[in-house]
C-alpha cells in the first residue's frame, strides 16, 4: 500500500516563506492537516488565501522551551523543516546569525521531536553546500562551502546524518537547487529581473558567464511531499534539480524576450561575488531512484507562469 498525507498532522517550519507557503497549499490538496511554525515578526500575506485551511504557531527555533511547547501541542507526523537564514554574502559578520538559526534551530527543533511518533523529518540543506565542488554535484562528494550561509547549513547536514547513524533518527535531507516561481521576493535574480523589467528599470548585473539549475517551485514542492511518504528516503541526502545547466546571462536574456521587453540588461555593471562558482547544476540520479521523481516543468513554461504572477501582483 502505498503511503499519503491524508489526515496526516505535519508540520512546517518557515511556512510563510517562498517555498514552505507553496508547500503548505500542496499539502491541504493532499489531505494533510498542516500545522505551520512561523515567528510572531513574520510577513504571512503569502498565507492569506489558505488561512481558513491551515494552523499557524507561533515561536522562533532559536528558543528551545518555547520550541517545545509548541511542539508537543502539535504532535506531528511529519516534519517539513524550511525556516532558515538565507544570505550568500560572504561578511564574516554573518557567521553568528547564521550559526544560531541553521545550525542550532535545527538542533534545537530536533531535540523538540524528541519521544514524538515523527516518522520522517524533512531538513532543507543547500545546494550550497557543495561550493566549489566539480559540477555535476554529487550527494557523495565532500562539502565545500564557500559562504557562512552553506556553511552553516553544511554543518546542519552532518549533524542530522549522525542522529540518523546514531540515533535512528527518521531524517532526510533535501538539497533543492535555484527556486523560482510565483510570490518569491528579495534579491533572487528572477523575481528581481521581472520586477526591475515590470517598472521599467535597468537591470544590473555581473557578466553573467556562470552557470545555474534553476528549477520550478512545484517541482521542488513535489519532491518534498516525495519525500515524506518514501520510507527508502531515511537516512539519504538528495538533490533537488532538474540536472541541467544554464549561463545566468541567457536566463536574463529569455526573460526579457518573454516579457517583450526593450531593455537591455547591463552585464559587468557588478563584479562577480569572491569565490564565485562557474558550475552549479546537480546529479539528480538518486531522486529519480529513490524518490521516483524528476521536473515536469520546463524553464520556458516555469517563467511565463512566474512572469504572469508578476504582472498580476506587481504592487503587492
Amino acid at each position: 500500500m502505498v503511503e499519503t498525507l491524508r489526515n496526516t498532522r505535519v508540520l512546517v517550519t518557515g511556512i510563510s516563506g517562498f517555498i514552505g507557503s507553496h508547500l503548505a497549499r500542496r499539502l491541504i490538496k493532499e489531505g494533510a492537516e498542516v500545522h505551520g511554525l512561523a515567528r510572531h515578526s513574520s510577513n504571512v500575506c503569502r498565507l492569506k488565501d489558505i488561512s481558513d485551511e491551515i494552523i499557524i504557531h507561533y515561536a522562533d527555533i532559536r528558543d528551545l522551551p518555547t520550541l517545545k511547547t509548541a511542539v508537543a501541542a502539535i504532535k506531528p507526523r511529519k516534519i517539513f523543516h524550511l525556516a532558515a537564514c538565507v544570505d550568500p554574502g560572504r561578511s564574516l559578520e554573518l557567521i553568528g546569525q547564521m550559526l544560531d538559526v541553521n545550525l542550532c534551530g535545527t538542533l534545537n527543533l530536533l531535540q523538540a521531536l524528541n519521544g514524538t511518533n515523527c516518522d520522517c523529518f524533512i531538513n532543507t540543506g543547500a545546494s550550497e553546500e557543495y561550493g566549489n565542488n566539480t559540477a555535476p554535484f554529487r550527494e557523495d562528494q565532500l562539502p565545500n562551502p564557500i559562504s557562512p550561509y552553506s556553511a552553516s547549513k553544511a554543518s546542519a547536514t552532518i549533524f542530522c546524518q549522525m542522529l540518523y547513524r546514531t540515533c535512528s533518527t527518521p531524517i532526510v535531507t533535501l538539497r533543492p537547487f535555484l527556486t523560482y516561481g510565483p510570490g518569491q521576493r528579495g534579491g533572487m535574480l528572477i523575481p528581481s529581473l521581472i520586477r526591475k523589467t515590470i517598472a521599467g528599470e535597468k537591470f544590473q548585473m555581473t557578466k553573467g558567464e556562470q552557470t545555474r539549475d534553476f528549477n520550478y517551485v512545484d517541482d521542488v514542492v513535489d519532491a518534498y511531499v516525495k519525500a515524506s511518504v518514501t520510507p527508502r528516503a531515511i537516512g539519504e541526502i538528495i538533490n533537488i534539480g532538474s540536472g541541467l545547466e544554464y549561463k545566468v546571462i541567457d536566463v536574463v536574456e529569455k526573460v526579457l524576450r518573454l516579457m517583450k521587453s526593450p531593455l537591455k540588461p547591463l552585464p559587468g555593471a557588478l563584479d562577480y561575488r569572491p569565490a564565485e562558482v562557474w558550475h552549479f547544476f546537480c546529479d539528480n540520479t538518486k531522486a529519480k531512484k529513490i524518490l521516483g521523481w524528476k521536473p515536469s516543468t520546463n524553464l520556458e513554461d516555469g517563467l511565463k507562469n512566474t512572469i504572469k504572477w508578476y504582472r498580476a501582483h506587481f504592487d503587492t
